[in-house]
C-alpha cells in the first residue's frame, strides 16, 4: 500500500514537471513570435518578480519583448538550457540558462547574451501560471 502511494505521488510530480516544462517552451515560442498578448496570459494577476534590474508586476512584464524586434535587420532567436525543476506540493520551480541570439540578416554577425532564469508556477483552474520569477545576466 505504501509503495503504491509513493509511486502515485512521484507520477503526479512528474506530470506537473512535464506540464510546466511545456509551458516554458510555449513561453519562449511567444517571445520569439513577439506575441505579447498571449505572453501576458502566462502570468498570474498578482505576480511580482525580478525580471531585470527592478521588480515588476504583470502590467510591465512584457515591456522588454518589443525591444528585441526594433531593428528589422536583426533576427532574434532563443536557446534554453534546462538546469533543474523542483516540485513542492502544488508549486513548480524551473531553473535554466537562456541564450538570446541576435543574428544580423545582412552581415551574418551573431551576438549572444546569456541569462539565468527561474520561474515559480502554480496551477489555477487547470492552467499553470507564473507567480514569481527572476532573471540575471550570466557572465
Amino acid at each position: 500500500m505504501l509503495f503504491t502511494s509513493i509511486a502515485a505521488s512521484a507520477q503526479s510530480k512528474e506530470q506537473m514537471s512535464t506540464e510546466v516544462r511545456q509551458r516554458e517552451v510555449y513561453y519562449w515560442q511567444l517571445v520569439e513570435q513577439n506575441d505579447t498578448t498571449a505572453y501576458k496570459t502566462l502570468w498570474h494577476e498578482e505576480f511580482i518578480g525580478y525580471p531585470g534590474n527592478d521588480t515588476s508586476n504583470k502590467s510591465h512584464i512584457a515591456n522588454w519583448i518589443g525591444d528585441l524586434f526594433k531593428d528589422k535587420d536583426i533576427k532574434y532567436t532563443v536557446d534554453v538550457h534546462k538546469k533543474a525543476v523542483n516540485v513542492v506540493d502544488n508549486i513548480v520551480m524551473t531553473f535554466y540558462d537562456e541564450d538570446d541570439i541576435f543574428t544580423n540578416i545582412k552581415t551574418g554577425i551573431v551576438k549572444k547574451e546569456t541569462y539565468k532564469i527561474t520561474h515559480t508556477w502554480k496551477k489555477f483552474g487547470g492552467t499553470w501560471l507564473i507567480i514569481g520569477g527572476m532573471d540575471g545576466f550570466k557572465k
